[in-house]
């Protein structure tokens, strides 16, 4: 099996406890509080392994457009998650997710106009199968 493949899995796992015990904390946090606490103890947890495994040299000497480019990443992750926080506190994490997960469509979309990256056929009629999906499950739940 694929390693990308069990991260990616670990990963819709994990965003699926955070986003379930988001829509408790959130039931009396505001999404700018709760999403300052997570920025603040991610980079304490990930501190240590940043410098003793020697990733930060490499990023500080990637050059100006890889160091603006992090950091318009960083940026557009934190509206990002701001906005999955506000959409949790008022429609709930399932109804929430269902929406959210039609973002690959978008990551073609950009890939594609940033990029050229032209994708297959079966990709795209995939990710529009699953933002219709996720429009129906909405609208008729």
């Amino acid at each position: 099996m694929n390693t990308g493949f069990i991260y990616a899995i670990g990963a819709a796992i994990m965003w699926g406890l955070v986003y379930t015990l988001d829509q408790k904390i959130l039931k009396n946090a505001s999404p700018i509080a709760l999403l300052f606490f997570d920025s603040i103890l991610t980079a304490l947890l990930m501190l240590p392994f940043l410098f003793f495994s020697h990733s930060i040299k490499p990023i500080l000497q990637s050059g100006k457009i890889n160091l603006a480019l992090m950091i318009l990443s960083v940026i557009l992750a934190g509206i990002a998650s701001f906005c999955i926080f506000s959409a949790i506190k008022i429609m709930g994490s399932a109804d929430a997710s269902i929406i959210e997960i039609a973002y690959p469509f978008f990551v073609v979309l950009f890939t594609y106009l940033f990029f050229k990256s032209t994708p297959n056929i079966y990709f795209l009629l995939g990710g529009l199968l699953v933002f219709a999906g996720s429009i129906i499950i909405i609208k008729f739940s």
